[in-house]
């Protein structure tokens, strides 16, 4: 498989490091990058999603969206799905660029300047929303199939009752997992949206999930674990607070996360304890660790790509 990183829109063999491709995009680039066999898509500042084909990186097509698409996009079933920021989601053909479909949903009062992400498997489109909500869509069609409350806005103020959903939401099997920012952690049934199970949590980034465990970093910077199947807590780790950490990731026998500082730490899935820490380029990971085969693929803030092995 291939890792794509932008600024320039690169494609590297995720085996050897060695560019296959790299492209300069008209455009700076808003949000992360999406890719399936053949096609690599990404948004610019201006609105616009730009398809390239995934073997040459030559330009597909462009759509112009309504406004700023911060949220990374998702492919599925030969479609790509996008939301922008006025909160309108949209379908297009991944290999002509036409639009299927589009939904409009109200953006609430106030709203975290983020890009809850979007997840597609099984026919379905799941997209995390402003307001603590998950909706799942058709992504042929764009009907709605469920829509379920990761968390419920509290407080006073518009400012108190800010309960986003943070990052990309997780589907494993049935579960499909998110948390939201001054919410909650939550996994539910993939087929109805039915609330398995949840925990309050306040978190700016996304969870992560294996066979057994759901991973999540708050906002303070604590690691926790959850059993997947009951939603019970079985570890937390303090060692890392206010670090601004990733999106955790299962890696081999841990989970690894990466900081404001540019350091991957490795912790072991069981217990929670300190396995490794390992330095990259002193700039934060904001990014998502991606699992490429037997490395892990972790970009910085600054650009620089590495390859983790597992031992």
């Amino acid at each position: 498989s291939d890792v794509c990183s932008s600024d320039l829109i690169v494609c590297i063999d995720a085996s050897n490091g060695k560019v296959i491709w790299k492209i300069k995009a008209n455009t700076s680039l808003s949000s992360g990058v999406a890719a399936d066999a053949t096609t690599v898509v990404v948004t610019g500042s201006d609105a616009t999603v730009i398809a390239l084909d995934a073997a040459t990186g030559q330009t597909r097509w462009k759509y112009q969206a309504s406004t700023e698409i911060l949220s990374v996009p998702a492919i599925g079933s030969g479609t790509v799905v996008v939301r922008s920021v006025d909160n309108r989601i949209v379908a297009l053909d991944s290999e002509s660029g036409t639009r299927r479909w589009y939904l409009q949903r109200t953006a609430p009062p106030l709203a975290l300047r983020s890009a809850p992400g979007i997840v597609v498997g099984d026919g379905l489109a799941y997209i995390g929303l402003p307001a603590g909500r998950v909706i799942a869509l058709s992504v042929l069609t764009g009907a709605p199939r469920w829509e379920a409350t990761i968390a419920e806005p509290k407080g006073a103020t518009e400012l108190e009752r800010v309960s986003d959903v943070s990052g990309e939401p997780v589907l494993l099997g049935r579960d499909l997992c998110a948390s939201a920012y001054q919410g909650r952690i939550a996994c539910v049934d993939a087929g109805n949206g039915t609330i398995r199970w949840a925990r309050e949590l306040s978190a700016a980034v996304g969870p992560g999930i294996d066979q057994r465990y759901v991973y999540t970093a708050d906002e303070k910077g604590n690691l926790q674990a959850f059993a997947r199947d009951s939603g019970s807590s079985l570890w937390r780790n303090t060692s890392l607070s206010w670090r601004n950490l990733s999106t955790p990731v299962s890696f081999g026998r841990a989970v690894a996360v990466g900081d404001r500082q540019g350091y991957v730490h490795f912790f072991s899935r069981e217990e929670g304890a300190v396995l490794a820490r390992i330095s990259t380029d002193g700039s934060a990971i904001r990014a998502t660790p991606v699992v490429a085969g037997a490395y892990l693929i972790v970009q910085t803030q600054d650009g620089k790509l590495s390859a983790i092995a597992s031992d």
